[in-house]
């Protein structure tokens, strides 16, 4: 089998977050047949391959996860969603890019090294991680469970295979304004909440953000409102606003910033804890780092310079738990969670060229 077989097998397995398993199992087949010297789930349901390396010491891990994205109405898509098609050199479907397109190729990055009878320098482990698109629940677990020390991590999310150095912390903020119904044609506006959202969404949208060195400014964009009021001509009770917040940070900076925008309005909001699902933070890894220097010295082969990615990754869990963690992953981060979503067949086979190279001769740099 080959890469692109792999990845149209892997396409054709639906693996919404929390039905991860039929995946996991196909998963670990293929480093079976690869000749992986471990393959097995662990309590989350992550799976989770091993390739025992030349020499001792910290290994490298490589990062993955097991589920997608619903597909949504699958008319809209060019390509039916599931059916793994191959158009020339592009396969098609949900998932090719975010992620079962950067799996199959680093699967068949340490299978080519296999293929040739030759070890990793180090201890290679893949994770492919349950539940990454809603918080990232397999990754909490395996860094809590760790079952080998790591010196170097690699998130093999959609990067064009270009160097990533880390991303914004998220979270998901619901804010509740209060008023009192009333007939329309009364027009009072001090009982109406709709006024008072507007305000706090004027506030949102002229609130000013200091640059970060590395992932950029944060963001607040609204991207839900509702309101229980089902007439036309009744005013609602309450009307609630969800903002999407990619932040740089601390959490109780973000709790401030959120008091202010707050002040003086009728309002009530729900910033969750910091490492709920709902308010997760980034990671940031500067250029100068020598994790960041060994693999760009790879990665640029294929993509000069590096980059940030706008969405968030299960890298937050590995960082945090002070391991050196990278991106680096084929495929358009723009497709992820579209209707195009698609990935290229030659970029799969030199990134995973490449990656397989750097383990071969490489091993993760003493911080």
């Amino acid at each position: 089998m080959s890469t692109t077989d792999f990845l149209r097998d892997l396409i054709r397995i639906h693996s919404l977050s929390g039905k991860e398993g039929p995946l996991a199992q196909r998963v670990l087949q293929e480093w079976r047949s690869l000749g992986f010297s471990e393959a097995f789930t662990d309590g989350a349901g992550n799976a989770l391959g091993v390739v025992r390396g030349q020499e001792p010491g910290p290994g490298w891990l490589l990062v993955t996860h097991l589920d997608h994205v619903h597909e949504g109405d699958a008319s809209l898509w060019e390509f039916p969603p599931f059916e793994a098609v191959l158009d020339g050199d592009t396969v098609h479907g949900r998932g090719a890019v975010d992620i079962k397109g950067p799996l199959a190729a680093q699967t068949y990055a340490l299978g080519r090294l296999l293929a040739r009878g030759v070890r990793p320098r180090r201890d290679v482990w893949v994770a492919a991680f349950t539940d990454e698109e809603i918080g990232g629940t397999g990754a909490d677990f395996f860094v809590k469970n760790a079952p080998a020390e790591f010196g170097g991590v690699i998130v093999g999310e959609p990067s064009s295979s270009g160097l990533m150095l880390g991303h914004r912390g998220v979270a998901s903020v619901r804010v509740k304004f209060r008023g009192r119904a009333h007939h329309a044609s009364l027009a009072l506006q001090d009982e109406n909440p709709v006024f008072a959202a507007a305000e706090f969404i004027r506030r949102v949208r002229a609130h000013e953000f200091p640059e970060h060195p590395i992932t950029g400014r944060t963001t607040l964009t609204v991207t839900q409102m509702f309101t229980d009021s089902g007439s036309e001509n009744l005013t609602p009770n309450t009307v609630e606003v969800v903002l999407s917040w990619r932040f740089n940070e601390e959490d109780d900076v973000n709790r401030r910033t959120l008091a202010g925008l707050l002040e003086g309005l009728p309002a009530e909001a729900e910033l969750t804890p910091l490492w709920s699902r709902s308010n997760t933070p980034g990671f940031q890894t500067p250029p100068t780092d020598p994790l960041a220097g060994l693999v760009e010295r790879y990665a640029g082969r294929l993509k000069a310079g590096s980059g940030v990615w706008k969405f968030a990754t299960d890298g937050r869990y590995t960082a945090a738990a002070g391991w050196p963690t990278v991106g680096w992953g084929p495929g358009d981060e723009g497709l992820a969670h579209t209707t195009r979503e698609r990935v290229s067949v030659r970029e799969l086979e030199a990134y995973a060229d490449t990656l397989a190279e750097l383990l071969e001769r490489e091993v993760p740099p003493e911080c």
